[in-house]
């Protein structure tokens, strides 16, 4: 084979080692990605949970649910490309029947979507996390 030839099999090679490289680099970022979600959505239940704990919020006012959304909207919203106006925040309040104790509950829900429409794989992943915390009297 001549030199031409060889010149012509490493274009070829390399075209294929490059698609096959970019495939892996925009997939890894993908996964990061939906990572970083995932621990934002748990930090931004923490976050919610905490301010209706820290503060003694209860259910008994619309301002107080509030402010427990903004709280985990706050931190949701430092994760980059959350959309957190998609997020769903839900916090509750819970009694144990037993011990009398008092609990703060905050729900968050987010849809993440990837950059590319990979084949064979959902674009989409529903992330769905709860933080609980005792209220101390």
């Amino acid at each position: 084979m001549g030199e031409r030839g060889e010149r012509g099999q490493a274009l070829i090679e390399t075209a294929l080692s490059l698609s096959i490289l970019v495939f892996l680099l925009i997939g890894g970022a993908d996964f990061a990605r939906v990572f970083a979600a995932q621990v934002g959505v748990l930090n931004s239940a923490r976050a919610g949970v905490e301010a209706g704990v820290v503060r003694q919020l209860n259910v008994s006012s619309s301002a107080n649910i509030a402010a427990i959304q903004s709280y985990a909207q706050d931190e949701l919203g430092r994760v980059p490309g959350v959309d957190v106006s998609t997020a769903t925040i839900t916090p509750t309040w819970t009694q144990d029947s037993i011990t009398l104790v008092n609990y703060v509950n905050v729900r968050v829900q987010y849809t993440y979507r990837t950059i590319i429409t990979w084949p064979l794989v959902p674009n989409s992943v529903n992330l769905d996390r709860t933080a609980t915390m005792r209220i101390y009297p």
